[in-house]
């Protein structure tokens, strides 16, 4: 966990099927950003190119949140990788569909979806 100044992300990253899942709590913005990359390239770092981010937990992301997902999917996808995202929020799927990167990003509204497809 991460408390910078009332602002907190809590990352957590499991094993389901044999996929990294990597689920965020909290917020990503300018203060956060940089240990929800840590955390997302270290699981990449370990050699896994397909992963799942739940988004489910975060109460906001703003463009630099959307920065690190970019840069990750990326690095995935020089690998032949994917970066598949869980997201029930209206307001973050806003984000997504304002900037276009849900055409970009595979986005899911439950795990067990994600995971079947």
């Amino acid at each position: 966990m991460n408390d910078l100044g009332g602002v907190f992300l809590r990352t957590e990253v499991k094993e389901v099927c044999g996929v990294p899942v990597v689920e965020l709590e909290g917020e990503i913005d300018l203060s956060t950003a940089a240990v929800f990359k840590e955390t997302v390239y270290k699981v990449i770092e370990a050699g896994k190119i397909d992963v799942v981010i739940d988004l489910t937990g975060l109460e906001f992301m703003d463009s630099t949140g959307l920065g690190v997902l970019v840069a990750a999917l990326k690095k995935t996808s020089t690998e032949g990788g994917s970066i598949r995202l869980i997201c029930d929020k209206r307001s973050i799927l806003k984000v997504f569909n304002i900037t276009g990167l849900d055409k970009v990003f595979s986005i899911y509204d439950n795990l067990q979806r994600c995971l079947d497809d």
